[in-house]
Protein backbone atom coordinates (compact mmCIF):
# COMPACT_ATOMS: atom_id res chain seq x y z
CA UNK A 1 0.00 0.00 0.00
CA UNK A 2 2.88 2.32 0.84
CA UNK A 3 4.45 1.62 -2.53
CA UNK A 4 1.20 2.50 -4.34
CA UNK A 5 0.96 5.75 -2.40
CA UNK A 6 4.60 6.51 -3.20
CA UNK A 7 4.02 5.78 -6.91
CA UNK A 8 0.96 8.08 -7.00
CA UNK A 9 2.94 10.85 -5.33
CA UNK A 10 5.81 10.36 -7.76
CA UNK A 11 3.39 10.39 -10.72
CA UNK A 12 1.77 13.63 -9.55
CA UNK A 13 5.14 15.32 -9.03
CA UNK A 14 6.40 14.08 -12.40
CA UNK A 15 3.25 15.27 -14.21
CA UNK A 16 3.47 18.66 -12.50
CA UNK A 17 7.11 18.99 -13.50
CA UNK A 18 6.48 18.08 -17.15
CA UNK A 19 3.47 20.37 -17.35
CA UNK A 20 5.49 23.36 -16.14
CA UNK A 21 8.52 22.44 -18.23
CA UNK A 22 6.54 22.94 -21.43
CA UNK A 23 6.13 26.68 -21.08
CA UNK A 24 8.56 29.43 -20.28
CA UNK A 25 7.19 32.94 -19.81
CA UNK A 26 9.21 36.16 -19.76
CA UNK A 27 8.66 39.90 -19.68
CA UNK A 28 10.19 42.84 -21.50
CA UNK A 29 9.90 46.61 -21.20
CA UNK A 30 9.79 47.56 -24.87
CA UNK A 31 9.51 51.31 -24.30
CA UNK A 32 12.73 51.44 -22.29
CA UNK A 33 14.54 49.56 -25.06
CA UNK A 34 13.14 51.80 -27.79
CA UNK A 35 14.01 54.96 -25.84
CA UNK A 36 17.66 53.85 -25.64
CA UNK A 37 18.08 53.10 -29.34
CA UNK A 38 20.36 55.60 -31.13
CA UNK A 39 17.72 56.08 -33.84
CA UNK A 40 15.40 57.77 -31.31
CA UNK A 41 17.24 61.08 -31.81
CA UNK A 42 16.32 60.99 -35.51
CA UNK A 43 12.70 60.29 -34.63
CA UNK A 44 12.66 63.28 -32.26
CA UNK A 45 14.13 65.52 -34.95
CA UNK A 46 11.54 64.27 -37.42
CA UNK A 47 8.75 64.98 -34.95
CA UNK A 48 10.04 68.49 -34.23
CA UNK A 49 10.22 69.26 -37.94
CA UNK A 50 6.70 67.95 -38.51
CA UNK A 51 5.31 69.94 -35.59
CA UNK A 52 6.98 73.11 -36.95
CA UNK A 53 5.43 72.39 -40.35
CA UNK A 54 1.97 72.05 -38.80
CA UNK A 55 2.53 75.19 -36.76
CA UNK A 56 3.50 77.12 -39.88
CA UNK A 57 0.33 75.88 -41.61
CA UNK A 58 -1.75 77.00 -38.63
CA UNK A 59 -0.09 80.43 -38.60
CA UNK A 60 -0.85 80.83 -42.31
CA UNK A 61 -4.50 79.92 -41.72
CA UNK A 62 -4.72 82.35 -38.80
CA UNK A 63 -3.11 85.14 -40.86
CA UNK A 64 -5.57 84.55 -43.72
CA UNK A 65 -8.44 84.60 -41.23
CA UNK A 66 -7.25 87.84 -39.61
CA UNK A 67 -6.79 89.45 -43.02
CA UNK A 68 -10.29 88.41 -44.08
CA UNK A 69 -11.83 89.77 -40.85
CA UNK A 70 -9.93 93.04 -41.18
CA UNK A 71 -11.00 93.51 -44.79
CA UNK A 72 -14.60 92.60 -43.92
CA UNK A 73 -14.72 95.07 -41.03
CA UNK A 74 -13.39 97.84 -43.26
CA UNK A 75 -15.91 97.14 -46.03
CA UNK A 76 -18.88 96.13 -43.86
CA UNK A 77 -20.50 99.59 -43.78
CA UNK A 78 -20.70 99.81 -47.56
CA UNK A 79 -21.87 96.22 -48.18
CA UNK A 80 -25.38 95.15 -49.00
CA UNK A 81 -27.13 92.80 -46.58
CA UNK A 82 -26.61 89.89 -48.93
CA UNK A 83 -22.88 90.67 -49.32
CA UNK A 84 -22.57 90.92 -45.53
CA UNK A 85 -24.18 87.50 -45.07
CA UNK A 86 -21.88 86.02 -47.71
CA UNK A 87 -18.79 87.53 -46.06
CA UNK A 88 -19.91 86.34 -42.61
CA UNK A 89 -20.37 82.83 -44.01
CA UNK A 90 -16.84 82.93 -45.51
CA UNK A 91 -15.41 84.01 -42.14
CA UNK A 92 -17.40 81.33 -40.34
CA UNK A 93 -16.03 78.70 -42.74
CA UNK A 94 -12.48 79.93 -42.09
CA UNK A 95 -13.08 79.64 -38.33
CA UNK A 96 -14.37 76.08 -38.79
CA UNK A 97 -11.40 75.24 -40.98
CA UNK A 98 -9.00 76.49 -38.29
CA UNK A 99 -10.82 74.55 -35.58
CA UNK A 100 -10.80 71.34 -37.64
CA UNK A 101 -7.11 71.83 -38.41
CA UNK A 102 -6.32 72.16 -34.69
CA UNK A 103 -8.29 69.01 -33.90
CA UNK A 104 -6.72 67.06 -36.75
CA UNK A 105 -3.22 68.26 -35.89
CA UNK A 106 -3.21 66.17 -32.72
CA UNK A 107 -4.14 63.07 -34.71
CA UNK A 108 -1.66 63.91 -37.46
CA UNK A 109 1.15 64.22 -34.92
CA UNK A 110 0.22 60.86 -33.41
CA UNK A 111 0.12 59.22 -36.83
CA UNK A 112 3.52 60.65 -37.77
CA UNK A 113 4.99 59.52 -34.45
CA UNK A 114 3.62 56.01 -34.99
CA UNK A 115 5.05 56.01 -38.51
CA UNK A 116 8.50 57.09 -37.32
CA UNK A 117 8.53 54.75 -34.31
CA UNK A 118 7.34 51.64 -36.17
CA UNK A 119 10.85 50.67 -37.43
CA UNK A 120 12.24 51.00 -33.89
CA UNK A 121 9.57 48.73 -32.42
CA UNK A 122 10.17 46.28 -35.26
CA UNK A 123 13.91 46.27 -34.51
CA UNK A 124 13.24 45.51 -30.84
CA UNK A 125 10.69 42.86 -31.82
CA UNK A 126 13.16 41.08 -34.09
CA UNK A 127 15.81 41.02 -31.35
CA UNK A 128 13.25 39.87 -28.77
CA UNK A 129 12.01 37.06 -31.03
CA UNK A 130 15.56 35.84 -31.57
CA UNK A 131 16.27 35.77 -27.83
CA UNK A 132 12.93 34.12 -27.08
CA UNK A 133 13.63 31.37 -29.61
CA UNK A 134 17.24 30.87 -28.45
CA UNK A 135 16.24 30.63 -24.80
CA UNK A 136 13.08 28.64 -25.58
CA UNK A 137 10.54 31.12 -24.19
CA UNK A 138 6.99 30.29 -25.21
CA UNK A 139 5.52 33.69 -24.32
CA UNK A 140 6.88 37.13 -23.50
CA UNK A 141 4.66 39.85 -22.06
CA UNK A 142 5.41 43.56 -22.13
CA UNK A 143 5.79 45.25 -18.76
CA UNK A 144 4.57 48.59 -20.00
CA UNK A 145 1.27 47.48 -21.50
CA UNK A 146 0.59 43.92 -20.35
CA UNK A 147 0.44 42.82 -23.96
CA UNK A 148 1.86 39.73 -25.54
CA UNK A 149 5.17 40.67 -27.18
CA UNK A 150 6.10 37.18 -28.38
CA UNK A 151 4.48 33.77 -28.50
CA UNK A 152 5.97 30.55 -29.76
CA UNK A 153 3.93 29.71 -32.87
CA UNK A 154 3.71 26.10 -31.65
CA UNK A 155 1.44 27.32 -28.84
CA UNK A 156 -0.89 29.26 -31.15
CA UNK A 157 -4.30 27.59 -31.17
CA UNK A 158 -5.71 29.63 -34.05
CA UNK A 159 -5.49 26.87 -36.68
CA UNK A 160 -6.89 24.18 -34.38
CA UNK A 161 -9.76 26.45 -33.36
CA UNK A 162 -10.45 27.36 -36.99
CA UNK A 163 -10.54 23.67 -37.91
CA UNK A 164 -12.99 22.93 -35.11
CA UNK A 165 -15.17 25.81 -36.30
CA UNK A 166 -14.97 24.54 -39.87
CA UNK A 167 -13.25 27.65 -41.22
CA UNK A 168 -9.96 28.12 -43.07
CA UNK A 169 -7.27 30.48 -41.82
CA UNK A 170 -3.95 31.07 -43.54
CA UNK A 171 -1.00 29.60 -41.64
CA UNK A 172 1.63 32.34 -41.16
CA UNK A 173 4.48 30.11 -39.92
Amino acid sequence: MKIKHLLYTFAIVFCSYTATAQTKVGTVNVNILVSKLPEIAQVQKGMEAYEKELEADLKAKLAAYEKEVKEANAAFKEMTDEAKKKKQQEIFELENDIQKFRQNAVQLVQLRQDELMRPLYKKVGVALSAIAKEEKFTQVFTLDGNELAYIDPNFDLTLKTAARLGITVEDKK
